[in-house]
């Protein structure tokens, strides 16, 4: 059957996920996608778009081009130019340990702070996101866009109390992201590897149960008077202390 994009148009992520798809926009997350081995049903690409790219890779799915009007439509939204893709979900891993350090997300609701905090896990030398309850889709779109395509690669897995207190009990060391009287600033804090990251929700971060788990509370030092920063700053902020693995990043010349 030829590749029809037209049927995705306007369709909301949730019914999109119900057919066990998924959106991809733009050269880099499908780039990301085709590297991870991801399934692509079909691409479509706007007036003026730049095809060299697609040399560089094996295509094996159908290619249409379509004018500014078209792309928008099925994009829902003004879409200036370049390709989106239509491709198979892949299903979330069941998590396996290798050592090294893990995030692990707890209520991030917002699809692109999930997509960024992968996104910044991925940059800081991460082996894996552990994704809790309440946590956004990591391949709705937004999630898709801010972590540019960084879904695709790190090992992305469910997480719930019990898989948490498990790991716990395994001997990982779990450190909770918290503004808690009893936290350590970052600095003060070593971990040990294995280590679990464990961030909560922007409004109201970690439940009292999941921070019992932790053997440590940690909390970044700030100006008097600011007592919080977004999510993914504070996520970003903490893996890059904690994670530890900086001889491993490469420089700039």
């Amino acid at each position: 059957m030829e590749f029809d994009p037209s049927q995705f148009s306007n369709l909301k992520d949730k019914d999109v996920a119900q057919m066990g798809l998924m959106v991809l926009e733009g050269r880099i997350v499908i780039e990301k996608a085709i590297s991870g081995d991801v399934e692509i049903l079909g691409l479509v690409r706007s007036e003026g778009s730049d095809e060299d790219w697609l040399a560089t890779h094996e295509v094996n799915f159908s290619v249409k081009r379509v004018d500014h009007a078209e792309i928008s439509r099925i994009a829902g939204f003004h879409f200036h130019h370049g390709s989106i893709a239509i491709a198979r979900r892949p299903e979330l891993k069941p998590f396996a340990a290798n050592g090294g350090s893990y995030l692990c997300l707890w209520n991030v609701a917002d699809p692109s702070n999930v997509g960024a905090l992968i996104r910044s896990a991925a940059g800081l030398g991460a082996a894996g996101v552990l994704l809790g309850p309440g946590c956004a889709d990591p391949y709705y779109r937004k999630a898709l866009r801010a972590s540019m395509g960084n879904v695709f690669s790190l090992p992305l897995s469910r997480c719930d109390e019990a898989a948490l207190s498990a790991l716990a009990e395994s001997g990982f060391d779990l450190a909770a992201a918290t503004l808690a009287p009893a936290a350590l600033p970052l600095s003060e804090y070593s971990p040990k590897r294995p280590f679990v990251l464990v961030v909560g929700n922007e409004g109201f971060g970690l439940p009292a149960d999941i921070i019992d788990i932790c053997r440590g509370e940690v909390y970044i030092p700030m100006t008097p008077g600011i007592d919080s920063l977004n999510v993914v700053v504070a996520g970003g902020i903490c893996m890059y202390e904690l994670f530890g693995n900086r001889t491993d990043r490469i420089r700039r010349p």
